[in-house]
C-alpha cells in the first residue's frame, strides 16, 4: 500500500511540474500552489483502488472518528493543507483517511519541523485520525518545482 501511495503522490507532482510553473516562477501563494496540487492528485486517483477518494484542501473536521468534530491536536484546532479521505465516513465503518500533505515553499522562514511533527501525528492511531500517509512537499522556489521532501506512513510501516 506504501509503494501505491507514494506512486500517486509522486504521480501528481511529476503532472504539477510539468504544467504549473507559472505559479512558482511568479511566486504565487501556497495556497493557490496547493490547491493546484489538489487537482493533479485528484487526477492521479483515478484508475486506482482510491479513486472514489476526495481530495480537500484546508479541511478541518473528522477528530476521533467524528465527522463532524473539528480536527484537534495538542488540544488546539488544527488543519492540514491538505488530505485524500472519504467524506462523512467515521471509524464504524474502518478508517478512510488516506493521505494527508503538507506543503511549504523553501523561501518559507518557519521551515517544515512543526508540519513535519504534524504529519507525523496523522499517521498515528494515537491522535485519532489514522493517515494511511503523509507527505511534505516542499515548492523549490530554485528549481521552480515541487519535491517531496519526507514521507510518513501509518505508525512507521
Amino acid at each position: 500500500m506504501n509503494a501505491e501511495l507514494k506512486r500517486i503522490v509522486s504521480t501528481a507532482v511529476e503532472s504539477f511540474n510539468s504544467c504549473e510553473k507559472y505559479l512558482l516562477e511568479n511566486d504565487l501563494s501556497e495556497r493557490c500552489v496547493c490547491a493546484r496540487f489538489a487537482m493533479h492528485l485528484s487526477k492521479a486517483l483515478i484508475g486506482t483502488d482510491y479513486h472514489d477518494y476526495v481530495v480537500d484542501v484546508e479541511y478541518n473536521r473528522g477528530y476521533d472518528g467524528k465527522d463532524r468534530a473539528e480536527k484537534r491536536m495538542y488540544d488546539a484546532p488544527i488543519t492540514v493543507d491538505l488530505i485524500v479521505h472519504k467524506r462523512g465516513q467515521s471509524y464504524e465503518y474502518g478508517f478512510t483517511n488516506l493521505i494527508c500533505v503538507e506543503m511549504k515553499k523553501s523561501t518559507n522562514r518557519k521551515g517544515c519541523t512543526s508540519d513535519e511533527r504534524r504529519l507525523s501525528n496523522m499517521v498515528s492511531y494515537d491522535y485519532g485520525f489514522g493517515y494511511k500517509a503523509g507527505f511534505m512537499i516542499v515548492a523549490n522556489m530554485k528549481s521552480r518545482m515541487l519535491e517531496i521532501k519526507r514521507e510518513f506512513y501509518l505508525n512507521g510501516d
